[in-house]
């Protein structure tokens, strides 16, 4: 049977850095982001050619990285981890479905440290740590109501971070608890360095669809983190546009602040949200409903907007310690495109395009100037690529 090409899930762009082959510009990549513009330029792929025959990415949702630089691409609909050579050569598949150990049922988020390999087994409640090659060492399950991870980052320590968000079920009224967390290697939770009630779903009783649904808060202030290349966690809470810098061990060490112009929610906005939804619903006997693209009547009445954006949605730690913040734009500019640009203490840089066929990805690890990159092409077929930052 011949390769078959996949497609990626919809809107999922997820990265990690590895050790990369292409040398480290001597230009910092502040003095880059100085002039204004840059460009992310190619510098090395894994696709469906770089995998055995009749095997092929379904559904990637996230990249990760050893210390040797071996690329591990999380596959959630195939329920593997492919392992990949720092020059992109194949080496084997890690998991496949089930509830076993070493087995996944939508392996969503993970994360590689010197000896360890997290996963987020999304189906499954559970998180696994197994070695990098793929050996079982340790499971613990999520409880329904004690929260779930959101991304996960290593420590140089080997310690780990995650995003970890906790839903209220049983009071509609109650927004969700964001933490940001430490654990050891073994999972155990050291300590949370920040926490924050966000609003990212209500969670109402709606006639005509049974149990309970939840109605996303469009433009709702929302927590971005991210953990530099000297282990310090940077943290961004979209209420307003203040950073935190966090130390694993002393807590908050500094924090700045910058200014922005406010940018309004248009009927444009609104538009363009209910068209990237699709629902699907259970009746009163808990029988699910057909999923359609955009969200029934009832869920337009009950979405509430609000009259402005948060000043940011998303932030990143590039390889030498630069912070960048990307704020919601005007109608005209490319959000993903335009980010500010500060250093390690904070000292505004400038604010910088993104030139080119890509965009700056939601999350990346740099390494010396670069990251992978999962993308699709017009045809929805899924690739790996590595990209360099340049001038």
């Amino acid at each position: 049977m011949g390769k078959r090409w996949s497609r990626i899930f919809a809107g999922i762009l997820l990265a990690a850095g590895v050790a990369s082959s292409v040398p480290q510009s001597e230009v910092p990549l502040a003095e880059l982001y100085k002039k204004g513009r840059i460009k992310l330029v190619p510098a090395g792929e894994i696709d469906e050619a770089s995998l055995p025959k009749d095997v092929f990415f379904q559904g990637v949702s996230d990249v990760g990285e050893d210390s040797r630089g071996n690329v591990y691409v999380c596959d959630s609909r195939a329920c593997s981890i492919f392992k990949f050579d720092a020059a992109g050569k194949y080496l084997k598949s890690i998991g496949r479905k089930g509830q076993g150990p070493g087995e996944f049922n939508m392996p969503y988020r993970i994360v590689v440290t010197a000896d360890r390999l997290f996963v987020y087994d999304l189906m499954n409640r559970r998180l696994c740590v197994l070695t990098p090659e793929g050996e079982f060492i340790k499971s613990i399950p999520i409880v329904t109501g004690e929260g779930r991870p959101d991304g996960m980052k290593s420590l140089p320590n080997g310690d780990i971070v995650m995003g970890w968000e906790t839903i209220h079920y049983g009071d509609q009224e109650k927004p969700q608890d964001y933490e940001v967390r430490i654990y050891t290697p073994d999972l155990t939770l050291l300590k949370s360095l920040t926490k924050h009630a966000i609003w990212r779903n209500k969670y109402m009783h709606i006639e005509g669809f049974g149990r309970t649904t939840n109605i996303i808060q469009p433009f709702s202030p929302l927590v971005s983190w991210d953990v530099a290349a000297d282990g310090k966690v940077i943290v961004g809470f979209g209420k307003k546009y203040e950073i935190e810098v966090h130390d694993p061990a002393k807590g908050k060490v500094a924090s700045f602040s910058h200014s922005y112009d406010p940018v309004k929610v248009t009927d444009k906005d609104k538009t363009t949200f209910f068209a990237s939804l699709t629902y699907g619903y259970s009746d009163s006997s808990g029988n699910m409903g057909t999923l359609q693209k955009g969200p029934p009547e009832p869920i337009v009445k009950a979405t509430e907007f609000p009259k402005e954006k948060p000043p940011f949605f998303n932030l990143l730690a590039d390889s030498d310690g630069n912070i960048l913040v990307f704020p919601y734009r005007r109608a005209g500019e490319k959000e993903g495109r335009v980010f500010d640009a500060f250093s390690p203490d904070g000292k505004f840089i400038g604010t910088v395009t993104v030139e080119g066929a890509a965009p700056m990805p939601r999350t990346a690890a740099f390494r010396k100037g670069t990251f992978w990159a999962t993308q699709a092409d017009s045809e929805g077929i899924a690739k790996v690529v590595k990209y360099k930052i340049s001038g």
